[in-house]
């Protein structure tokens, strides 16, 4: 022992300023061994600026006065704090050291140690293993195996948290905080990892800014399911009291929920959550940068995609919980739903979208321009654009109506239609339109002033001024009843575009050229190409021309009867012919161009009149126009034309008229002053010619002269009648005689 004293001191400068002192009650300096032995000591730590006050506090240490180390191999007690606390705060310790084996050089400023390390602090406390204390830098480096408790407060959702990493290193010259890998930060089932969390303090060392880098994750879990999410950083913002203000997640955000029965997945390149002041509360997420929204349950799904989206949150059904209320995109967006049989896609300049206190999709509109594509089975994709789009949601997630306005257009393969307004609803697959509908497809076109189709089975409905064209094909040969398109007008329709059977009811009115169907109700069968119409029939059919004067039949009678005299003027129209034929029924196969009239006829022409049980009309077979040569475009044959076309014309396209008629039961023909009574009466059209037969057949003319046969033939441009009976055939002429 060289020397023994009561107190020993030894103060630490640098440029003058003082850095730290080393303090002992007793010390005892050892000849031959180069130190000293320093007994309750004390390390009183400045800084740079004297702002602080840390105390390295232990029972005895070794000295070295030549290396300046002090090696302290018992428990050791630092207190770090700050010399000049907050007004009105006490000065409370920042943070309270224990552990033991440490070594501080007072030429370095630096206490180490190795051994195991505990710490306190006003919030909680930790523990580690090795611990680098840096009086100069003023930095705590902790070695290896770091935990921190939180203590639970209301910040944390009533919650502890605990923080573990491979290091930890607390610097107060640049207010700093780092956690090193691996860093992992946990508050009942929610967790937070990274390579590194580093976090940013204030002026009174309180936390301001938390950055979590290097594949960070954050994963959720409680009873309802799993979340998890990940990007390239995650900055989180906290007030100065405590509270978490803003969460930025930047770089190729990538999260996902697994709940029982389903599935949810978000991608995003940058997204933002801002919480509800003094609660942690989720309050609005902005999300950028190619955005994909996915939910799965079951065989159902939902996705939406957008470059920019705005989610609000607000209270959920259970207290402490937040549930979504709105979802706004800012860019176009699509939302696709899917079932088993269904695909569902909607596109707008902009969504906004409402949601139930569960949490359920209870609205949605689109602005801008929207469009609804619905895929069924193995149907066609029906596509709808609108304007404005509003869809109503059912509890099961599954939407209920959608409402579509401004200038509406619904396609599916060649069927169209448009409207002012559409309205969809789910459960009855109908599709209402009004404000001008029209619909259209390769056949047909129809107006009316409300129109309901039903979207799976093809049906539909029009009321109001229905107005349907017809275009001339193949297809639609039940509607050749004339040339070029037929139109029908109705107040009702109703029929199935599938089967291509409609009716036309109330006020039926049907025209295609010069034919002309009017009824109280008209049918038509597309496949069958068959017509029918009922109730106060009334058919307009043209004939081409009146027909030349005929000549007798090729075989005269071999002894023509006396002519007689008589007051009787048959009459020869001129110009075109028009049948009007009046029933209570019409059927009509446009693939024959047969016309049946049943259940009591009436059928009036310039040629003539008749009467029967029924009749059956025959028109001219359909024709397209042919492409003449030039050498006979002049010299067109007439006899393949009706005889309203003039030399060197072709007819038009489907032109047809009334070639020849039939009536039988009951049959009565009139023709000027002649009135004709039998079964069965055959009228033709290219000569004019009546034929009378069965029952038995009788002409009376004006001067009541009675002719019988077994069938008598007249003629509608001459006098000559033909009479075949048991006796033979002979011709009778009659002319009148000038009094």
């Amino acid at each position: 022992m060289q020397q023994e004293s009561a107190e020993f001191s030894y103060v630490g400068t640098d440029q003058g300023r003082q850095l730290f002192t080393i303090r002992a009650s007793h010390a005892t300096q050892y000849k031959d061994q180069n130190r000293a032995l320093l007994q309750d000591v004390w390390i009183t730590i400045y800084g740079h600026d004297g702002s602080r006050n840390d105390n390295i506090h232990t029972r005895e240490c070794n000295y070295q006065p030549s290396t300046g180390n002090v090696v302290c191999e018992g428990d050791v007690q630092i207190d770090l704090a700050s010399a000049t606390p907050a007004s009105g705060k006490p000065a409370d310790k920042d943070l309270q050291v224990t552990t033991r084996n440490l070594s501080f050089n007072r030429e370095s400023g630096d206490a180490t140690t190795t051994a195991p390390v505990q710490f306190r602090f006003p919030q909680g406390s930790g523990h580690a293993d090795g611990m680098t204390y840096s009086s100069q830098k003023e930095i705590v480096r902790l070695a290896h195996n770091v935990q921190i408790d939180l203590a639970a407060s209301e910040k944390s959702g009533g919650l502890p948290v605990t923080a573990t990493g491979g290091s930890m290193e607390i610097s107060r010259n640049d207010r700093m905080v780092v956690l090193d890998a691996p860093a992992n930060v946990r508050q009942g089932g929610r967790e937070i990892s990274a390579e590194k969390i580093s976090i940013e303090l204030d002026a009174e060392f309180r936390a301001r800014h938390a950055i979590a880098q290097g594949h960070p994750e954050v994963a959720s879990t409680d009873p309802r399911g799993k979340s998890t999410a990940t990007a390239a950083q995650f900055d989180l913002f906290v007030s100065s009291d405590g509270w978490i203000e803003r969460v930025v997640v930047d770089g190729g955000v990538e999260g996902s929920r697994e709940a029982p029965g389903s599935t949810d997945h978000f991608t995003a390149a940058n997204v933002v959550l801002t919480m509800t002041p003094q609660h942690n509360l989720l309050r609005e997420m902005a999300a950028t940068g190619n955005v994909k929204a996915t939910s799965r349950m079951g065989p159902e799904s939902r996705a939406i995609e957008t470059e920019s989206l705005l989610a609000t949150f607000g209270p959920g059904q259970h207290e402490g919980q937040q549930a979504i209320k709105t979802v706004n995109t800012l860019a176009p967006g699509t939302i696709e739903t899917k079932s088993a049989e269904e695909t569902t896609t909607l596109h707008a300049k902009r969504f906004v979208a409402q949601f139930a206190s569960t949490g359920r999709l209870d609205t949605l509109q689109g602005h801008g321009g929207a469009t609804v594509t619905r895929k069924i089975g193995s149907a066609p994709p029906q596509i709808i654009k609108a304007a404005e789009l509003a869809a109503k949601f059912s509890p099961d997630g599954e939407w209920q109506t959608l409402d579509e306005t401004g200038d509406v257009h619904f396609q599916q393969a060649d069927r169209q239609a448009s409207a002012d307004r559409a309205n969809i609803v789910r459960s009855t697959e109908l599709i209402l339109l009004d404000g001008s509908p029209a619909l259209a497809d390769s056949m047909s076109r129809t107006t009316a002033k409300n129109v309901a189709i039903n979207q799976k089975s093809g049906d539909i409905r029009a009321t109001g001024g229905v107005l349907s064209t017809y275009f001339p094909s193949a297809q639609n040969s039940a509607m050749s009843l004339g040339s070029g398109p037929g139109h029908i007008s109705a107040e009702t329709l109703t029929g199935s575009t599938t089967s291509g059977h409609v009716t036309y009811l109330n006020h039926a009115r049907l025209w295609q050229g010069d034919s002309v169907l009017e009824a109280n109700q008209i049918e038509i069968w597309r496949d069958e190409k068959k017509l029918q119409a009922t109730g106060s029939v009334v058919a307009n059919f043209p004939q081409a021309s009146p027909p030349a004067p005929a000549q007798p039949n090729s075989q005269p009678p071999a002894k023509p009867s006396p002519a007689k005299s008589a007051n009787i003027a048959p009459g020869t129209p001129s110009g075109p012919t028009l049948w009007q034929i009046r029933a209570p029924m019409l059927t009509y196969w446009g693939d024959s161009g047969k016309a049946h009239l049943e259940s009591g006829v009436t059928a009036d022409s310039q040629q003539g009149s008749m009467q029967s049980r029924t009749l059956d009309v025959f028109l001219t077979p359909a024709t397209a126009p042919a492409k003449p040569s030039a050498t006979n475009a002049a010299n067109a044959s007439a006899s393949s034309a009706p005889a309203s076309a003039k030399p060197g014309q072709q007819p038009p396209a489907e032109s047809r008229q009334l070639d020849h008629a039939l009536a039988l039961g009951g049959v009565t023909v009139r023709q000027a002053d002649r009135r004709g009574t039998a079964d069965q009466a055959e009228y033709t059209a290219s000569d004019g010619r009546f034929v009378l037969s069965g029952g038995k057949p009788t002409i009376i003319d004006a001067s009541s002269d009675t002719t019988t046969g077994h069938s008598l033939t007249f003629f509608v441009a001459n006098d000559t009648i033909l009479i075949d009976s048991q006796e033979g055939s002979r011709t009778l002429t009659k002319h009148r005689v000038e009094k």
